[in-house]
């Protein structure tokens, strides 16, 4: 059900839709939803947050939403102390950021410093991956309201094009 609600709702390729457990205990079991948008459209994450409200997804269950994981494309650029990606093909933005619970090991960058790095010598980032700030918890609590803008990307990767 989930797999055609995000297809017929929000420009996902239905054929690009993967729905696999995780854990096989028989209740609650964990998984991840994978899903892309159509060639030239935008995945809403408004109407992402209120297609799981619709649910009516209640309290008094243990089941919720671990966390929601995003590849966004366009152009990061720097504005002050902040580091922002503009999405290509919309006027939407993503304020980037270091995930608190990256723990890198001694002497070694974040992948956001590293990605920080490699825009001051002179690479284009044109994608970032990472985990959408405000985006989990147990129902119903994600779902009373639309998580802060401007949302945040807690960047767990990226990629880069050299321009010369």
């Amino acid at each position: 059900m989930a797999r055609e609600a995000t297809a017929r709702q929000f420009d996902v390729d239905e054929d690009s839709v993967v729905l696999k457990r995780l854990t096989h205990t028989g209740s609650y079991d964990r998984g991840t939803i994978t899903f892309k948008a159509k060639k030239g459209k935008l995945i809403s994450l408004d109407k992402l947050h209120e297609s799981l409200w619709a649910t009516r997804l209640s309290g008094g269950t243990k089941s919720g939403l671990l966390r929601l994981d995003v590849t966004a494309i366009g152009q990061v650029v720097t504005t002050g102390e902040e580091t922002i990606l503009r999405v290509t093909g919309s006027k939407e933005h993503f304020v980037l950021a270091d995930d608190p619970k990256a723990k890198p090991k001694d002497g070694q960058k974040t992948v956001y410093q590293k990605m920080l790095a490699a825009t001051a010598g002179g690479q284009t980032v044109r994608s970032v991956t990472g985990r959408l700030d405000g985006w989990s918890g147990l129902w119903p609590k994600v779902l009373r309201k639309l998580p802060p803008q401007p949302r945040r990307i807690l960047v767990t990767g990226y990629t880069v094009v050299n321009e010369k």
